[in-house]
């Protein structure tokens, strides 16, 4: 699909609670493979009624197939589920052999995240360069996700202050230029803007622009920065 909706809220109050430190077992590499197993399930995701009549938004997913999304090994896939269900962002539900994952809500305010550009043969390509080794993909991971939670749906960018940033993510101030470059050369992230206002007479928050933001226009008013 060109995108799958995400839950704004239930992403926004995560993300600076995803810190680069152990949990308990879990290695600080954890949280950034928490972020990218969460995209994977987004991806998998789909509203379900249940049993006792409620709706849900559920993802069915095999370890296999988030090995393959992401990239990452079987060891690494069951201790980023267990940091992600840690964080509240999913609740596992079935059987160690049948394990499907509810997403958290509420879901009645949603954000676009690009699906169709990013994806080929259930590889979510731009995670295939990240090696969780430092906490800067943590931070680029977050970024990514924030960036695109807070987007208008009226317009093809996200535009945020570094100030912003860091209040809504934790990500602090001085590593966000180097989140911003990870963020480029894997491919989540397609374009920036710096702009200077005439008007104010001082530089504006920069625009930045997710890879595949056209895919979130119907095709006939697509902004023209998006193209």
């Amino acid at each position: 699909m060109p995108w799958h909706r995400a839950p704004s809220e239930p992403v926004r109050d995560a993300l600076p609670l995803l810190l680069w430190a152990p949990d308990g077992e879990l290695a600080a590499a954890t949280s950034a493979a928490a972020l990218m197993l969460y995209v994977a399930l987004l991806f998998q995701a789909r509203t379900e009624t249940q049993e006792d009549g409620t709706t849900a938004v559920i993802a069915h997913a095999t370890y296999d197939e988030l090995e393959v999304a992401t990239g990452r090994p079987r060891a690494m896939v069951a201790d980023g589920l267990k940091r992600l269900q840690r964080t509240g962002l999913v609740t596992p539900q079935g059987s160690a052999q049948r394990r499907s994952y509810v997403l958290t809500g509420p879901h009645e305010k949603w954000f676009k995240l690009p699906c169709r550009a990013i994806v080929k043969d259930g590889v979510i390509q731009p995670f295939t360069t990240f090696s969780l080794r430092s906490k800067h993909e943590l931070h680029a991971l977050k970024l990514y996700l924030y960036l695109a939670a807070v987007r208008s749906n009226a317009v093809a960018y996200t535009m945020a202050a570094y100030e912003t940033i860091h209040a809504r993510t934790g990500i602090p101030e001085r590593d966000i230029r180097r989140a911003i470059s990870l963020l480029i050369s894997s491919g989540l992230l397609i374009n920036i803007d710096r702009e200077f206002s005439r008007t104010l007479k001082v530089n504006e928050a920069n625009k930045y622009y997710l890879t595949g933001n056209g895919d979130l226009f119907p095709r006939e008013t697509v902004p023209a920065a998006a193209a």
